[in-house]
């Protein structure tokens, strides 16, 4: 699974923890593993286009909250 390649890189800071962070919550809500890869790197993948490890718009997390079910 790769990242997709238009993907715009501006800042790599977090990215691991996100990643990291999404693969915790999808065992923990028993997710299947291959959903649990794909939400992580998407997040991941989101977090790279933003400047710094953590964005401060809960708009960018509610994104994600709301499509998955949380």
């Amino acid at each position: 699974m790769e990242p997709p390649a238009s993907t715009a890189v501006v800042d790599t800071v977090g990215a691991g923890d996100a990643f990291a962070a999404l693969l915790l919550l999808g065992l923990s809500k028993q997710w299947p593993l291959t959903v649990t890869l794909e939400r992580a790197q998407t997040f991941a993948c989101a977090l790279v286009g933003r400047r710094g490890a953590t964005v401060a718009d809960r708009a960018f997390y509610r994104a994600f909250s709301e499509q998955w079910g949380l």
